[in-house]
């Protein structure tokens, strides 16, 4: 019963995309023109790029179904019944679905990857993909690949400090604002 109420709790919250627009100046492409296109994303890694995101994804989206599975009349029941007997399920729960989470993205992988060489093979020419190829293949190409993850990584946690710090500086900031800009102001008015 939960499994139906969360699939359709999760087609209520992501509503399936609409396909960009393709630019007028998209040229057709080739069975060559795909093949670079196929080479260089397995160059790129893609798989360990999406199970970065993915992995670090997986917490938010546990924590978002099983808040709506406990809103759920239907489901709210099971949900504190579990959370009562002992209070370490919600984690548990929260882990479960983000682990089923990245196992079904993980799933959607090689279509995902035949659709970007199709849009690489569409935006690029056969011999700008084999530059593009021939670059990740040497030395600098090589050792970006290897680093971009770790750098990538370290400043994500260097974004989390900023974005941290800029709310802490945004929220008294804006606080001070409605203070000076809106408590003068209802001050004046008369009491109803």
């Amino acid at each position: 019963m939960i499994a139906l109420i969360l699939a359709g709790a999760m087609l209520q919250t992501a509503p399936p995309a609409s396909p960009p627009t393709a630019p007028s100046s998209v040229q057709p492409f080739d069975q060559a023109r795909l093949t670079a296109a196929a080479r260089l994303i397995d160059l790129l890694q893609i798989d360990r790029t999406l199970d970065a995101m993915f992995v670090q994804l997986a917490p938010g989206f546990g924590q978002s179904v099983l808040g709506i599975l406990a809103t759920n009349p239907q489901t709210k029941a099971a949900i504190d019944k579990l959370v009562t007997e002992a209070p370490e399920n919600r984690d548990r729960m929260v882990a479960i679905l983000g682990q089923e989470f990245v196992t079904s993205v993980k799933r959607q992988y090689p279509g995902f990857k035949r659709q970007m060489a199709q849009e690489y093979a569409t935006a690029f020419t056969l011999d700008e993909l084999t530059a593009i190829s021939g670059f990740y293949s040497s030395g600098p190409g090589a050792k970006a690949l290897t680093l971009i993850p770790q750098l990538q990584a370290k400043m994500s946690v260097a974004g989390q400090a900023m974005g941290r710090l800029a709310g802490e500086e945004a929220g008294r900031r804006a606080f001070e604002r409605i203070e000076q800009e809106m408590l003068p102001e209802m001050k004046k008015r008369p009491a109803a």
